[in-house]
């Protein structure tokens, strides 16, 4: 059965996105992905998990869109510093990257082929004085989450629980 036939068979309950996934899974073109990174990220392993996440995505073949959104916009601060390990070996130096040296590091091998999209919610940043951003973070208004959301095949919010 051809994918022409798949979507022609399906039932009138089905919703447009379940059509979209079909015709997605039926071409040769990998799903796009959208991750909001909502809250405080360093409250659990959310920002190790984000990461992986990400990372798995793209080396498939994904288009990645990542939102941060509240205390999350600081992870793609430029101002983000790690204090010296007084307690690091030769071998370690150098091996503890903040986030946004992963994320500047996700960049350079994904993002150079468009795949990968980091965006900042502009008012939670400057709410929460995060505005020294990374070249790489796109700064956006908060009415654009739902355009980005809307426009992924699949879609992940890790948010944190009070």
């Amino acid at each position: 059965m051809n994918s022409s036939q798949r979507v022609a068979n399906r039932s009138d309950t089905e919703s447009p996105d379940s059509s979209r996934r079909l015709a997605a899974d039926s071409s040769n073109t990998k799903p796009s992905i959208f991750f909001g990174m909502m809250g405080t990220p360093f409250q659990s392993e959310t920002v190790t998990s984000l990461f992986r996440m990400v990372d798995s995505a793209l080396s498939k073949g994904h288009r990645v869109t990542v939102w941060n959104c509240g205390y999350a916009t600081g992870l793609s601060q430029s101002s983000l510093i790690r204090p010296p390990d007084s307690f690091a070996t030769a071998e370690t130096v150098g091996g503890n990257p903040t986030t946004a040296e992963v994320i500047q590091a996700l960049m350079r091998k994904y993002g150079g082929d468009g795949r990968l999209d980091w965006l900042v919610c502009r008012y939670c940043m400057e709410e929460r004085g995060a505005t020294q951003q990374i070249p790489e973070a796109k700064i956006k208004i908060p009415f654009t989450f739902q355009h980005y959301l809307s426009k992924a095949d699949v879609s992940l919010v890790l948010g944190v629980k009070s």
